[in-house]
């Protein structure tokens, strides 16, 4: 009995250092534990100052004046959206020639109109004027070309109204730009394109695509003024993307003005316009964005 009291006290020492040494990691463990608690508590409370700090403060009043705010803008989209469709049923994307020679009738047609137009409002056009459609001035596009081409016709179309309506001396120039996804047909007619600056383009691929035209022409102030407010008749939508004015050197050239017309005091000088218009259509994904 006596020898097994000194391996009793043995084992109860043992004991004692494993419950002695639990408890030491276990205080350890909970001190750690309490410190990365604290540090992140520290974090929380650094979070919420800094978003009190904020402006505005993300309380319930802000939210509710940020979600009528939200709302407002969504429906003064919407309005826009509205007002980019056109004004009228015939969009520049209508149904496109079916054949080559279809298109080539078509854009004749386009060219003697204009020419009907000049004489009419007496302006002057160079004699081999094709309104940026010379290089199809002998046959129509390519097929991969009809609907582009197509396009462009309705455009100038469009904007040749207003243009000649403001009586211009001269009608200088109307260019388009290289259709774009289709293969080149290797023509001559390089007049008839311009590069447009993608920086003044307003196209967003896969929101809003354009269509723009270039024309020059000269006159007065008073007609470039009137043309830009002819724009707005139009019923297809269109942004001006640049105006360049060159002045012109005094020249006997000038239109007659009837003796019974008042005479002008000061006589306005001529000047060289050159504007890029923008057609704004649409694309299917500025219709229907996604929510």
């Amino acid at each position: 009995m006596n020898r097994l009291r000194p391996h009793f006290l043995l084992f109860a020492v043992l004991l004692a250092l494993v419950v002695v040494a639990m408890e030491a990691w276990l205080l350890q463990h909970y001190r750690g534990e309490a410190a990365r608690a604290q540090a992140a508590f520290e974090q929380i409370k650094q979070e919420r100052d800094w978003l009190a700090r904020q402006s505005p403060a993300p309380t319930p009043e802000n939210e509710a004046a940020i979600a009528a705010e939200l709302e407002k803008v969504r429906r003064k989209l919407a309005d826009l959206r509205e007002e980019l469709r056109p004004r009228a049923p015939d969009s520049l994307d209508g149904p496109p020639p079916g054949k080559s020679m279809d298109a080539y009738f078509a854009l004749a047609g386009l060219v003697e109109q204009g020419r009907a137009q000049a004489i009419t409002t007496r302006v002057s056009l160079r004699p081999d004027e094709y309104f940026g459609f010379a290089t199809y001035a002998h046959e129509g596009p390519a097929d991969d070309l009809l609907g582009p081409v197509h396009r462009q016709k309705n455009a100038v179309r469009r904007l040749l109204e207003p243009l000649f309506e403001s009586r211009p001396l001269a009608v200088l120039g109307v260019q388009r730009t290289a259709p774009a996804a289709a293969s080149p047909d290797g023509r001559s007619g390089a007049d008839d394109f311009f590069i447009m600056d993608p920086g003044l383009s307003l196209r967003e691929a896969g929101l809003v695509d354009t269509e723009p035209v270039r024309l020059e022409f000269t006159g007065q102030t008073s007609t470039l003024r009137t043309f830009l407010t002819g724009l707005a008749t139009l019923p297809h939508p269109v942004v001006v993307r640049s105006i360049e004015v060159e002045p012109l050197p005094p020249t006997g050239s000038v239109r007659p003005v009837a003796a019974d017309a008042p005479q002008p005091v000061v006589r306005q000088s001529l000047s060289k316009f050159a504007v890029i218009v923008e057609f704004v259509l649409l694309t299917s994904g500025a219709v229907n964005p996604a929510p």
